[in-house]
């Protein structure tokens, strides 16, 4: 049986948001996600055992309803675990709020969802983090290597391209969009590979994640799919990458135009 999760926050359209509620339902828990305003108490007594609470800013609303979680959580009845995400001063204004024991653990924006995860599995043991994540093994050679990061949820895809660029670069591959944001965390990297269309959450979705956040906003990024159509094109190349190429194109011009974009020359297909 899936633990329950309850996931609260001002606006569940966030990317971040989004992103992180994706990566926790592919982790296996069963998540639902909440306004701030809703009634905590009669909230808190619900089936769910797992309360996080994102805090983007601190409003009298948001007082409010953390207000309304310390009264809610001191009932000892139930075994419910409280998790806060936010910036040092929305912690801060929760600790005001909350009574310091209720809260299993507070996490610093931007959060890392591997410490996120790690964290929940010490109450779903069953959980084991990230196994769509491949990294290439850093040996004395990569050193001084540009650094590549393919995202594709072909497997068999994965594997191949990643062939084709080994020898040259050091490659990082992440089979969706959560797993990459993961590694981001972890690696710097020079490019990345990116396919349109994947499940949760897009190629799309994953370029604006990364165009939002000061840390990832101007890692290059070329589209590598096997959309042709039109319509697509335009709505990838209205993000303004910094290229789009076909997965049809011939391994050898593959590589030579990324070669091109270390060099600093002409794409064969580039965005503009």
């Amino acid at each position: 049986m899936r633990t329950k999760l309850a996931f609260l926050c001002d606006d569940s359209n966030q990317f971040l948001v989004r992103s992180m509620v994706a990566e926790l339902r592919e982790a296996g828990y069963e998540v639902d996600v909440y306004p701030m305003g809703i009634n905590a108490y009669g909230f808190i007594k619900s089936e769910h055992k797992i309360f996080i609470v994102y805090m983007d800013g601190f409003s009298l609303e948001s007082e409010k309803f953390l207000g309304s979680i310390d009264v809610a959580m001191a009932d000892k009845k139930k075994e419910r675990r409280l998790y806060l995400i936010g910036t040092d001063e929305d912690l801060k204004q929760a600790n005001l709020n909350i009574d310091h024991t209720l809260i299993t653990h507070s996490f610093r924006r931007p959060v890392d969802m591997e410490s996120v995860l790690k964290e929940l599995s010490i109450i779903n043991p069953s959980y084991t983090y990230d196994n769509s994540l491949k990294i290439s093994e850093d040996t004395s050679q990569e050193q001084g290597r540009k650094t590549i990061l393919i995202v594709d949820d072909d497997d068999i895809y994965l594997r191949n391209i990643e062939g084709w660029f080994t020898d040259e670069y050091k490659v990082y591959t992440a089979a969706s969009v959560t797993s990459a944001l993961s590694l981001l965390k972890k690696v710097s990297i020079d490019l990345i590979l990116l396919d349109y269309e994947m499940p949760l959450l897009s190629g799309l979705d994953f370029l604006r994640i990364l165009r939002s956040e000061p840390a990832t906003e101007k890692i290059p990024i070329i589209f590598l799919t096997a959309k042709d159509d039109k319509e697509i094109i335009l709505e990838i190349l209205k993000e303004e990458p910094t290229g789009y190429l076909l997965k049809t194109t011939a391994p050898i011009l593959l590589k030579h135009n990324i070669k091109n974009f270390f060099d600093g020359k002409e794409l064969w297909w580039k965005a503009n």
